[in-house]
């Protein structure tokens, strides 16, 4: 779940060059749907570089800046800590995940990257399993049963979506989600140390989503932080591009991200909420 650490220690070196590089290029990223549990982002692939894009013109996991009417919908009652947090975590990401995600770019080969965050969006269908039941959505969880079978049989373990061929679509599922499905609120904002940005209601779910976690129990501890370095590495690299933007033309690089958790999330949230059948979300 590193993938939610955020390079904003790089703010205070990348200000001093700003005016420089302000009319630089911006590499632009494609979107394309992913699955998975409670920190899941839309997975991306690089695409051709270009002025800064505006907002209508972004893929869709890019952040609207607060500057620029982004939406910012968080109550922040603990703000000081959290800007602690915040900066300890970008420190982090700075000098470990933001210079091995860009090594990691540079040495692998583009064709292998999506079948690589495939396999470990198949890791994660138990939880979503588990949630889509929680949710009473059992359509969904017999297609996520499904997905996690094909996939990872004739799909070799995750790397190619064999399932989505068949006409099995992925979709999104976390205990957070649950919550909020049953009526729960997001809460005060929260940065963790490690997990990144999130909300109170979320923090509790990416408790939950542990423990509903076949990996928890299988795997020695060794092999699960393998798995969860690994798979930060490999999420973050999609973000190269995004969290860029926010450390180059952010005015304050928390706030943006703030928005920017916040924006991901309402998406999420708004998805999980189309065509529902037994539980309808507030406000639906």
């Amino acid at each position: 779940r590193v993938v939610s650490v955020f390079p904003a220690f790089a703010q205070s070196i990348a200000t001093g060059n700003r005016q420089a590089t302000r009319a630089g290029p911006v590499q632009v990223a494609e979107a394309e749907p992913a699955e998975g549990g409670a920190i899941g982002l839309d997975e991306i692939e690089p695409g051709a570089e270009m002025g800064v894009p505006p907002p209508h013109l972004r893929p869709e996991n890019w952040p609207i800046l607060p500057e620029e009417g982004g939406a910012d919908g968080y109550n922040d009652p603990l703000e000081g800590l959290n800007t602690v947090f915040f900066y300890v975590n970008g420190a982090m990401d700075y000098l470990l995940f933001e210079p091995l995600s860009k090594g990691y770019r540079f040495l692998m080969p583009d064709p292998f990257k999506p079948p690589i965050r495939r396999a470990f969006s198949n890791l994660s269908l138990p939880v979503v399993f588990a949630n889509d039941l929680l949710q009473l959505e059992f359509e969904k969880a017999g297609t996520t049963l499904a997905r996690f079978v094909i996939n990872s049989t004739v799909g070799l373990l995750g790397l190619f979506d064999v399932a989505k061929d068949l006409g099995l679509e992925p979709h999104r599922a976390d205990f957070g989600q649950t919550l909020h499905v049953y009526g729960v609120g997001d809460g005060f904002y929260l940065v963790l140390p490690l997990f990144g940005p999130t909300t109170a209601r979320d923090a509790v779910g990416i408790g939950v989503d542990t423990f509903l976690d076949p990996r928890t129990y299988l795997l020695d501890t060794t092999a699960r932080i393998g798995l969860a370095v690994g798979e930060g590495i490999v999420r973050r690299e999609v973000l190269i591009e995004p969290v860029d933007f926010i450390t180059e033309y952010a005015e304050d690089p928390y706030t943006a991200v703030r928005a920017w958790t916040y924006q991901q999330r309402q998406r999420e949230l708004a998805e999980a909420c189309k065509d529902r059948t037994l539980i309808v979300c507030p406000g639906n």
